[in-house]
């Protein structure tokens, strides 16, 4: 019975989220050039609630500039060459099991997936350059 209720929670969940849009969600990241830390740079909303959705429930494994940790790999590279959005949706939502370690489904935790745009708009904005590890500020 509680399986039940968990899938039809997702399944509300997923046909009220704009998650497998054709776009991948876009970041606004505006930083004074030459910055090494973002807490000199303005993101858009969606951004900074990636960053706190980031801070909350991936740093411990990922490191807090998500370059990776014994047993987590580097978003950044990861981002980089091999996972696009729609890879990054179901690793988050489902987990995944690598040679090193395990990245658990967090398709039950309701911060985690109500922000999942946010969190890859943020990833995305840190792995292609424009915004450098740390807090940003939230643009008004």
């Amino acid at each position: 019975m509680k399986k039940i209720a968990v899938l039809l929670l997702l399944q509300t969940w997923l046909l009220s989220t704009p998650l497998m849009a054709a776009e991948t969600p876009k970041y606004v990241a505006d930083c004074p050039a030459g910055a090494v830390a973002a807490e000199k740079c303005k993101v858009d909303k969606n951004t900074y609630f990636g960053w706190r959705t980031y801070a909350a429930n991936c740093q411990v494994c990922h490191g807090g500039s998500g370059m990776g940790s014994t047993f987590a790999p580097n978003l950044m590279d990861r981002l980089k060459t091999r996972v696009d959005y729609a890879r990054f949706v179901t690793v988050v939502t489902e987990g995944y099991t690598g040679q090193v370690g395990a990245m658990p489904a967090w398709k039950t935790k309701k911060d985690v997936m109500s922000n999942l745009d946010n969190l890859y708009q943020y990833l995305r904005a840190r792995t292609d350059g424009k915004l450098p590890p740390g807090r940003p500020q939230k643009a008004p």
